[in-house]
């Protein structure tokens, strides 16, 4: 945009267009000569002896005269071009020599058209100067003599307008060469210019021919012969219908190419955009192209800043995606998640709960592209806050609901699969909202959909949704998908379905590599498919009993106790109801005693952890039953330590026991602060505190024996 050209870009144009001038004014201007004699002999019936201005020297002498003078005129009309050629001048030359290229083809017609007439009439006046002097000048057959005139004159109108089309067929390489055009450069003319000047210059030569046909023919006493005026006539509007077509078609081919241009940027795609449409005519087609330019230019640096944020979005939405492949425990998974747009709605996750739980989840937002990615982004961080709060498949589900509900309303709506698993048991809570089904594929190959499912979140604050429970044994795998892999279709148009995913898992091994075992199917589908623009995602989880580690296997614990070392952990998560806390109480009291089946301390564990959770009902969560609580219960050789999570606001900063203020709350009779008590008397020792799950509760209990003694 108005750039400096290297001189060798102008090392040859601008011999190349002076040879090019001199070749078609030379060659015009003979041919013109040969038409002008063969139009007096055949049509005129005029002898070359009979008319002296006509013999061959003089003629030949004429037009050597008109072609050196249009080539004089051209080189200083053009003389900024040459400059401009030679020297890589300025902005301002730059402009000027433009705009001269733009404007010669129409001063060519004028000048050929003027110098035409003046070289006419000066040979005729000179011809009877020569002949008779003045009174051969008064006695001259002024009549025939003005047929004549208009007869040449018809000639030169013609070699005006045939030089003004070659003229601008002849520039239209230069003008290609110094695209684009600088900035603020606009061209003035109009379309109508060129048009108007060969249909009216056609018009005036066949006026001017039949006109010097008539004449002559009234002067030589003689009728107009109508074969002659018919063929005259044809041979003129042939003519002049084959420059006004030339010139209408190098219009047409310049909006076609436009319309094309055009029709790439509406289609989107990068390559629309980077090539510009050369301006090569100062009338509107000139100017659209100018304005398509301008409009692509603009387009082309939002899109530019577009695809830098795409970038940055992109690599956001990377990182906030955990790794592909991962193992956790006994656990494999493989996911993949392809985005139509570089960015989207479809997103999936793998967040550890705990030494012995880890969470997974499969979403996909409505729509595409960065209003989606956008939505994506923030569910994944709600995701992670709420299940790590709650522990649960439904109920983190109820909670990204509500808050999306109450942000978006109804502009949004997104379909989740949650999984909780516990690779103690390898069972798995699973909830869906609004998801397509998983499918739970045996060591046999025999896949089995999950069926769970409720409306999408985002539609109805109040919505439930239940989950379902089952257990993975060694060689299974869990496969989760969105629609948009279901969706593909074939160059047939047939859809890949639930039929072709059914039987792709079938064919499945229980041996080799689950990442690679994805990847190949992925690619196979790739090359078969196609995907409509929509997003996929595809999450496997594989129980490799292999990988199990002793620490988290169920057979592990023996009626003797836990081995020694490591602690073993479970998690409850239960509503904010009075009475929730019995089933609790009752399973981790059992637990405590299979796994310490000598110690005293089942019933003081029983008792302390349900006056704490009772405590978080009532006190933190103040028996908002859409609030959770949850108990996480770590288990080892020689301690236990349990901790009560709820959703209030608690102490901040951290707080622990102090003996003062529980000696003033045993000799107090406000029963307020009794629960502390009771849990300070029996566990070993208990604090409270605040991590990314919220606040809690903690208690610990030694290992002790039924005689009292610790071991």
């Amino acid at each position: 945009m108005g750039m400096r050209r290297s001189k060798e870009e102008f090392a040859c144009p601008g011999a190349s267009l002076t040879r090019s001038l001199l070749v078609l004014y030379t060659v015009s201007l003979l041919v013109g000569l040969v038409i002008a004699l063969g139009g007096n002999v055949l049509i005129l019936n005029v002898s070359l002896s009979s008319l002296p201005m006509f013999g061959l020297p003089i003629a030949f002498l004429c037009a050597s005269v008109i072609a050196a003078a249009l080539f004089g005129l051209t080189r200083l009309r053009l003389k900024p071009v040459y400059e401009w050629f030679r020297e890589n001048g300025s902005k301002e030359q730059e402009q000027s020599a433009l705009f001269r290229l733009f404007r010669w083809p129409y001063e060519l017609l004028v000048v050929m058209s003027v110098l035409g007439c003046l070289f006419s009439i000066a040979a005729h006046v000179a011809d009877k100067l020569r002949s008779g002097g003045a009174a051969g000048l008064a006695q001259a057959d002024w009549p025939r003599l003005l047929g004549i005139i208009a007869g040449e004159q018809s000639l030169s109108v013609t070699l005006g307008i045939f030089m003004f089309t070659a003229v601008r067929r002849l520039l239209r390489p230069i003008l290609l060469r110094v695209q684009p055009l600088p900035d603020r450069f606009t061209p003035h003319a109009s379309i109508a210019q060129p048009l108007l000047i060969t249909y009216a210059g056609t018009f005036l030569i066949a006026l001017l021919s039949l006109f010097q046909l008539i004449v002559t023919a009234r002067e030589a006493g003689k009728g107009v012969n109508l074969y002659v005026f018919a063929g005259a006539a044809f041979f003129y509007f042939t003519a002049g219908l084959l420059l006004f077509g030339f010139v209408t078609l190098q219009f047409q081919r310049e909006l076609r190419e436009l319309i094309r241009r055009i029709r790439e940027l509406v289609s989107g795609g990068r390559e629309g955009i980077g090539s510009r449409m050369p301006v090569i005519s100062g009338d509107e087609t000139g100017e659209l192209a100018l304005a398509f330019n301008e409009l692509q230019a603009r387009i082309g640096r939002e899109y530019e800043s577009f695809e830098r944020e795409l970038k940055l979005a992109y690599n956001v939405q990377e990182k906030l995606l955990p790794p592909g492949d991962l193992t956790i425990g006994s656990y494999r998974i493989a996911a993949r998640c392809r985005q139509s747009r570089g960015v989207g709605g479809d997103f999936f996750d793998v967040l550890s709960l705990g030494p012995s739980r880890f969470a997974f989840m499969i979403g996909d937002v409505s729509g595409k592209g960065m209003p989606a990615a956008l939505m994506m982004s923030a569910l994944l961080l709600l995701f992670r806050a709420e299940v790590k709060r709650c522990g649960e498949s439904a109920e983190t589900l109820s909670r990204l609901n509500r808050q999306l509900c109450e942000a978006m309303g109804e502009e949004g709506s997104v379909s989740i699969g949650v999984g909780i698993v516990d690779m103690a048991t390898d069972k798995i809570q699973y909830a869906s909202a609004g998801h397509l089904s998983p499918y739970l594929v045996s060591a046999e190959g025999e896949a089995k959909p999950v069926e769970s499912s409720s409306l999408p979140i985002g539609f109805d604050t109040d919505a439930r949704y239940e989950r379902t429970e089952f257990a993975m044994k060694a060689g299974d795998r869990l496969v989760l998908y969105t629609d948009g892999l279901i969706e593909a279709k074939d160059a047939a148009g047939t859809m890949y379905g639930f039929q072709g995913l059914e039987a792709e898992l079938a064919e499945w091994g229980t041996s080799g590599d689950l990442s690679g075992f994805v990847d190949e199917w992925l690619h196979r589908l790739d090359r078969t498919f196609r995907y409509g623009g929509d997003d996929r995602t595809v999450v496997v989880l594989e129980q490799a009993a292999h990988l199990r580690k002793p620490s988290i296997a169920a057979d592990s614990v023996s009626p003797g106790g836990f081995p020694p070392g490591p602690f073993v952990n479970r998690e409850w998560s239960l509503h904010s109801r009075l009475g929730e806390e019995r089933g609790v109480a009752l399973e981790l009291g059992a637990w405590i005693e299979e796994a310490w089946p000598e110690a005293n301390v089942r019933e003081d564990v029983q008792s302390a952890i349900a006056e704490a959770i009772v405590n978080a009902i009532e006190h933190g969560n103040n028996l908002r039953e859409d609030a959770r609580v949850a108990v996480v219960a770590q288990i080892g050789s020689r301690l236990t330590v349990c901790k009560v999570y709820d959703e209030g606001g608690g102490y901040f900063p951290h707080v622990a026991r102090d003996e003062a203020e529980m000696e003033k709350k045993r000799e107090s009779d406000d029963p307020r602060g009794w629960g502390l008590v009771l849990i300070d008397s029996l566990a070993d020792y208990w604090s409270t505190g605040r991590d990314e799950r919220g606040f809690y509760t903690e208690l610990y209990f030694m290992r002790k024996t039924k005689a009292g003694l610790g071991l």
